[in-house]
């Protein structure tokens, strides 16, 4: 009877190799899948930015047409306020608060990841109103450069129209139809 227990026992255990074997075999599974998962997480966070500039343009709307309604400057938009602390300035009191601005403008928590351009309705619907920083252009040529926030992997844009565009990896062409760059607001 003893000995048919330990056989049991035996029987019932994983060997060493046994072990390391599919460990290594998880390990190589992982190692496959990682690549995906951070473009995923790219991809998400580049729709995020997205989304904040889009809620920054719907923001920026509001502020403009209740400015034009109570016959004041239409300061809503970035290019109407001249900079980005007058920008800010017309936003922060009535629309949002000063960290909801610096939540909404940043990208992967630092401001200086993105651009502010000379955007505004009035002027031209195509033209850029937000892009992250790797995002550059003039006129109508747009170029996805190799730096911070997202390198080459994608940016993010809005123009003063409210068309919000997401871009991942370097193909920039159905951005360049769609919107043209103007000058940086400061």
């Amino acid at each position: 009877m003893k000995h048919i227990k330990s056989l049991r026992s035996k029987l019932a255990a994983f060997t060493l190799i046994e072990l390391l074997v599919v460990i290594s075999i998880i390990a190589v599974l992982a190692s496959l899948a990682l690549p995906a998962i951070t473009g995923a997480l790219v991809k998400g966070q580049i729709t995020q930015t997205m989304s904040n500039y889009r809620q920054l343009y719907i923001t920026s709307t509001s502020a403009s047409l209740d400015s034009s309604a109570a016959g004041g400057s239409n300061v809503g938009f970035p290019g109407d306020a001249g900079s980005v602390a007058n920008w800010s300035n017309a936003l922060v009191p009535q629309y949002l608060s000063g960290q909801s601005f610096a939540n909404l403008l940043s990208v992967k928590g630092a401001s200086a990841n993105t651009f502010v351009w000379n955007g505004t309705p009035s002027g031209n619907e195509s033209a850029v109103m937000l892009t992250t920083a790797n995002l550059t252009g003039s006129s109508n040529n747009a170029t996805i450069g190799n730096s911070a926030p997202y390198f080459l992997k994608g940016a993010a844009a809005v123009n003063a129209a409210g068309q919000a565009i997401s871009v991942v990896g370097t193909n920039v062409t159905g951005l360049t139809n769609s919107m043209s760059f103007g000058a940086r607001v400061n």
